[in-house]
């Protein structure tokens, strides 16, 4: 036999809404014990819990202890009266709703009543109680309503703050990824100035002499410009050591290059290229404008004394000019060695010219 297809199963239902439960309490205040009675009865009757009190004074401790969504209570009594003792409720700011019952009703007593805060007004005695239900009901829908619009202001209220901590925390972490990326970036500067720089003189290490230098040579064949070369070694360098000291030596060498980046352009590129030997790259700078800088930094160096030291030092300087001397790196700085030797040959302490 063939069996019925099983039915489908239901689609489960949606989740209602929570919505906050509030319990069903009132307070009646009257100073006649009938009344309250009636009252009270009709309340418990519609499912309220309620308490009872013969006069104001005596309601008024009971709602400071424990507030009551819906209040009925006689406008005139012994003592405190309705009224006072609806401004005294009204001043606790609880939002609890207050019923006004009087037997000497006019409109301006409702006027007046409804003025102060009153939810509403009845009229003793009751002609029909079911009245005191159906004003009970609203006034207790009202106060659900209001109790709920609180509460959803307050969550707004509550989310609105958390999204405004959320964007001052993000902000803030905005700010920090910047001067981090910032201080990043400076570090990372710092790491490639130390990659091109010398640690004892600051002037450009050969490493970046090779880049500038191909550079120089490729811009010079292609625009056909001028480029001189300029090779500088210090005389009797190991004997200046040997004499009096590494210390010395070294602040000969950072004399020697504090005077470099005096002398020559920001265009040009002076380099300690190992050692005790110097190369300044003179871009579109004839060979007789690279001696003139070469005679001028020789003669600088040659007056400048080393404090410390009891003498002063010289170098021995080659020029060479790309092109007549050689139409690549390698060839422009082997003639210019080579008049470094020449220079030392001749003496030292002076400029000689590749030729």
């Amino acid at each position: 036999m063939n069996q019925a297809p099983a039915p489908a199963p239901a689609p489960a239902a949606k989740p209602k809404p929570q919505i906050a439960i509030v319990r069903k309490r009132a307070l009646v205040v009257d100073d006649e014990e009938s009344i309250r009675g009636i009252v009270a009865q009709v309340l418990t009757d519609e499912g309220y819990q309620v308490t009872q009190a013969s006069s104001g004074e005596e309601a008024f401790a009971m709602f400071q202890k424990q507030p009551f969504p819906v209040v009925f209570t006689d406008i005139r009594m012994a003592g405190m009266s309705g009224l006072d003792l609806l401004k005294h409720l009204k001043q606790l700011k609880t939002g609890g709703h207050v019923i006004i019952m009087t037997s000497h009703g006019t409109m301006d007593v409702a006027v007046n009543a409804l003025k102060a805060g009153a939810y509403d007004f009845l009229h003793k005695p009751f002609g029909d109680l079911e009245l005191i239900a159906n004003v009970a009901k609203r006034a207790m829908q009202s106060y659900v309503l209001v109790r709920e619009r609180e509460k959803l202001v307050a969550t707004l209220k509550s989310r609105n703050e958390a999204m405004a901590n959320l964007n001052k925390a993000f902000k803030a972490l905005t700010v920090t990824l910047k001067n981090k990326n910032l201080a990043l970036e400076n570090l990372n500067e710092a790491f490639k100035a130390m990659a091109i720089r010398d640690d004892l003189t600051g002037l450009f290490n050969r490493r970046y002499f090779d880049e500038a230098i191909a550079s120089e040579v490729i811009r010079a064949t292609r625009y056909n410009r001028d480029l001189s070369l300029i090779f500088m070694d210090v005389d009797h360098f190991k004997n200046f050591n040997d004499e009096f000291g590494h210390q010395l030596g070294d602040a000969a060498l950072r004399k020697i290059s504090a005077i470099l980046k005096e002398v020559v352009r920001e265009t040009d590129i002076a380099t300690r290229y190992g050692g005790e030997e110097f190369l300044v790259i003179l871009p579109e700078t004839s060979k007789e404008d690279a001696r003139a800088v070469a005679e001028k930094i020789r003669e600088t160096i040659a007056n400048a004394a080393i404090e410390g030291a009891p003498k002063k030092i010289t170098i021995s300087a080659g020029v060479a000019t790309f092109g007549p001397d050689g139409r690549n790196t390698a060839e422009l700085i082997g003639r210019a060695d080579q008049a470094v030797y020449q220079a030392k040959r001749d003496g030292r302490d002076r400029v000689c010219v590749s030729s």
